[in-house]
């Protein structure tokens, strides 16, 4: 089980971190509701396993690791406030851009806004660092003083 989970963590973070820097354009999967739902869905499950897998028995390593799997569902819960906010503001959904490609031509990537950029680069870094945050409250001060 604990197996399941980790790969199961780490081909979220690698689907996250494919659609914010590698490949942009493929977040559009994330506009239609069915998708979005099912990955959510999904992201929701994947705490679940981490937490039904972990003892106190597991390397220090894996336990850190076990957080990660929050990682997905934080970034499809802020993607959604802001392709909400970029909705309101500017009529739209929200665009990525394509920086470090030039291989692709995506005609959205051209219209991104500053704000968009923004977000995009949010999307991939303050995910991971709530991920982190939240392993340090609860593996490095809780669980440490109180078990």
């Amino acid at each position: 089980m604990e197996t399941i989970s980790l790969a199961v963590s780490l081909m979220l973070f690698a689907f996250i971190w494919y659609i914010t820097l590698v490949y942009p354009p493929a977040h559009r999967i994330l506009r239609n509701k069915k998708t979005y739902n099912l990955f959510l869905y999904f992201s929701i499950l994947s705490p679940i396993l981490s937490i039904i897998a972990y003892n106190n028995g597991m390397l220090q390593n894996r336990k850190e690791t076990s957080f990660l799997s929050l990682y997905f569902l934080i970034f499809l819960i802020m993607y959604k406030y802001f392709d909400n906010y970029i909705l309101k503001k500017n009529g739209r959904n929200l665009y990525f851009k394509i920086k470090y490609n030039t291989v692709w031509n995506d005609e959205e990537s051209d219209k991104t806004t500053s704000i968009e950029e923004w977000f995009q680069i949010s999307l991939t870094i303050l995910p991971l660092l709530l991920c982190y945050f939240l392993k340090y409250i609860i593996l490095d001060i809780i669980i440490k003083i109180y078990f």
